[in-house]
């Protein structure tokens, strides 16, 4: 603030209802002698939690400014919610400000608000003064008998002593009965497990020539589906190869298919058959040709006669049956 602020000082304290007034004093910049502050708070009746408003009135000569502070801190009994100003009226002589604070109040009894700062400006000169603190009474909620009534906090809860004997038995049967248990089951002879008969798997060449014969059987070229045809030799071919070789061939391209033979130490002979019996079938189901059904049953003897001819490459698995315990154990 300015060096030599002049003081305002309030005639007499303000209660709820009343009114003071005060002028600026010396020492300070001659301008604020003729400012003239007055304030006042309502309503007559006050609460804790009500809402109070609190007018302050500044009259001065027209060339000054006046300004009030936004954001008071009046202390933590009161809380200022809302604030307007009223400017002067054009041509009025003395200018007369007006600021209006909304105060929310929560203390019983004597709040006193300190001094209320106001900002006084001539031009580029400025100097600060303010009204003297501010005191007025809020009333409690409680009527007289309540306040009379001496009521006090409870009390905290009594505390009484545990007695552990129940728990202590509790957890002793507990204990014996769970190592009952753990000596009952460990007494207790497992079953034999069932035993099942396990067929070995049929080896790959029979189980492709099976599927050969059914689908020479069906004649599907006769009815026009070459498709067909075509797409159940493909899989029957892919099949024998990877139940009897290890290669994924049902889900392999033709290409990836004689890589995968190449790797397992086919010569180049046999590749070469295997893709004269990939490609047909691929030109029919992508490439959509129709052929005749003479050309179909041709690949149906070609790759049985390729499937006899490498059978004997193929690991050799009788079929006979082992007997295996249901629970997953060794053979019998």
């Amino acid at each position: 603030m300015h060096t030599g602020l002049a003081r305002m000082a309030l005639a007499t304290a303000v209660t709820l209802s009343g009114v003071a007034t005060a002028w600026a004093k010396e020492p300070g910049p001659s301008f604020l002698r003729d400012v003239r502050i007055a304030a006042r708070t309502t309503p007559e009746s006050l609460t804790v939690g009500d809402r109070a408003t609190l007018e302050i009135t500044v009259q001065a000569p027209v060339e000054l400014r006046i300004a009030f502070p936004r954001d008071p801190k009046p202390g933590d009994a009161v809380e200022i919610q809302d604030m307007t100003v009223a400017e002067p009226t054009s041509g009025a002589t003395p200018a007369t400000w007006t600021a209006r604070y909304t105060m929310g109040v929560y203390q019983v009894g004597y709040v006193v608000l300190p001094p209320w700062p106001i900002e006084v400006r001539r031009g580029t000169a400025a100097a600060t003064t303010a009204t003297d603190s501010i005191r007025f009474f809020v009333q409690s909620v409680l009527d007289d008998s309540l306040a009379a009534a001496d009521l006090r906090d409870l009390k905290p809860q009594a505390s009484f002593p545990t007695d552990w004997l129940p728990y202590i038995v509790g957890g002793a049967i507990a204990l014996a009965a769970i190592a009952a248990l753990v000596w009952w089951l460990r007494r207790r002879r497992r079953p034999r497990a069932k035993v099942v008969p396990l067929v070995r798997q049929r080896p790959a060449n029979d189980v492709a020539l099976e599927a050969l014969r059914v689908l020479e059987a069906k004649q599907l070229p006769l009815d026009g589906k070459f498709v067909e045809h075509f797409v159940a030799l493909s899989d029957i071919l892919r099949r024998y190869f990877e139940d009897g070789f290890g290669v994924a061939a049902l889900e392999e391209t033709t290409e990836e298919i004689l890589y995968d033979l190449e790797r397992h130490g086919f010569d180049r002979p046999t590749i070469g058959r295997v893709r004269a019996l990939c490609e047909p079938a691929d030109l029919v189901k992508f490439a959509k040709r129709e052929p005749t059904i003479q050309e179909c049953m041709a690949s149906l003897q070609q790759t049985r006669d390729f499937i006899l001819t490498t059978a004997s490459r193929l690991r050799h698995v009788e079929p006979e049956a082992e007997t295996v315990a249901a629970s997953g154990g060794a053979t019998a």
